[in-house]
């Protein structure tokens, strides 16, 4: 019933501000008179192909990445369009408010709200140019962390940790390499993969085998990956998508971890909850182990209720999901349904680090927070003998 309601609310909005966007720009365009409907044809048409490729697919139908990026994009086309007519609006309301009425203030009013309008198309490609480079060229966020708590003989970890990669119909190879070759450089301990590291349907990242990437990250002790919730998402597309996401993961070189915690160098612990989405998953006192007293870093998807972790005893937890909102202003929210949408935070001995994401759902366009590698370089308390 969740469900259905969020995609209720979700297709209402999307259709409310396609209609408003329709009909202003419908009327910016009355100099070209007839020529009008081939805009009518093309705007609706990629409108209801966002719709088709989100809400009503059909498994093994696979959309061509063209069509799924021009539909995906059209979600950002339909956001900063709407708020540049808005602001418009804004404008001209206050004008009339005032008794200055645009049409009277230009001698050819028709031809200034063709101009109007090729200005916000204008201010549409500047947006589209930055987002798209802040989207697919991954920047390194470097994190210091000293643990309380002695590793075995281990005076240090390096982990490279991503979340929300988001493979798929608009992410594919060149996007992966790019993330992989920056972590390489970076010459990490571990690599942690903090789930959706697909993008619903597993189908497509498994037949052009996008994850033999993988295969070439450096570590010393493997790669890690939990589960999101977008890996959960593709069972409405084919039944078993996840399974065969994990299984096929696990062919290359990931290990998934899902409600389990393995011991690493007998020196620490990572720690791996299914997510939030899966009503079954364990609590944290059922995944912990008896860690005597060595460091447990916790991957949690989904940072709610971050206490838990506290409250468990973990050092370190490593989430993402947010995006950070993705696109201005739409960080404005996410600031306000999680404690910590992006950036650290420690409770306590516990700290935290959320990260705003490798890649994007949607639209390949960032214009909140950029393509994120977090490079952690965590300490440990050492054994001090007595001289």
């Amino acid at each position: 019933m969740k469900t259905i309601m969020f995609v209720l609310i979700a297709l209402s909005i999307y259709i409310a501000g396609n209609v408003y966007l329709y009909v202003r720009c419908w009327q910016a365009l009355e100099v070209i008179g007839r020529y009008r409907l081939w805009y009518a044809v093309a705007f609706w048409t990629i409108a209801l192909l966002f719709i088709a490729a989100n809400f009503i697919r059909t498994p093994g139908v696979n959309w061509p990445n063209l069509l799924s990026t021009v539909s995906s994009a059209w979600i950002a086309v339909m956001l900063y369009g709407t708020l540049a007519l808005a602001v418009i609006d804004i404008v001209r309301l206050t004008g009339w408010a005032v008794h200055l009425r645009p049409a009277s203030l230009v001698p050819d009013y028709p031809l200034f709200k063709l101009y109007l309008f090729a200005g916000v198309l204008a201010l549409l490609a500047t947006v589209f140019i930055f987002g798209y480079r802040n989207a697919r060229f991954p920047k390194v966020t470097p994190l210091e962390i000293f643990i309380d708590k002695q590793a075995g003989e281990m005076k240090e970890l390096k982990i490279a940790m991503v979340s929300d990669l988001h493979l798929g119909r608009t992410a594919g190879i060149p996007f992966l390499r790019r993330v992989i070759d920056r972590i390489n450089e970076l010459d990490p301990d571990v690599v942690l993969l903090a789930g959706d590291t697909f993008d619903g349907d597993s189908e497509p990242v498994i037949r052009n085998d996008m994850c033999r990437e993988m295969l070439r990250l450096k570590n010393r002790f493997g790669v890690y990956a939990i589960p999101g919730n977008h890996e959960y998402i593709g069972e409405r597309f084919a039944k078993g998508s996840a399974h065969r996401a994990f299984e096929y993961l696990d062919s290359r070189g990931v290990t998934v971890l899902i409600d389990t915690a393995v011991q690493v160098n007998n020196s620490f612990y990572i720690a791996g909850r299914d997510d939030r989405s899966v009503v079954r998953r364990k609590s944290l006192a059922d995944i912990l182990p008896e860690v005597n007293g060595q460091p447990v870093i916790l991957l949690d998807h989904q940072p709610f209720r971050l206490e838990e972790a506290q409250q468990a005893g973990v050092d370190l937890q490593l989430s993402g999901h947010t995006h950070h909102g993705q696109m201005f202003p739409l960080h404005l929210i996410t600031e306000k349904m999680y404690e910590q949408d992006w950036g650290a935070l420690q409770k306590g001995h516990t700290h935290y680090y959320i990260s705003c994401g490798a890649g994007t759902w949607g639209p390949v366009l960032r214009t909140a927070g950029y393509s994120e590698i977090v490079f952690i370089k965590l300490t440990f308390s050492q054994v001090t003998t007595a001289r």
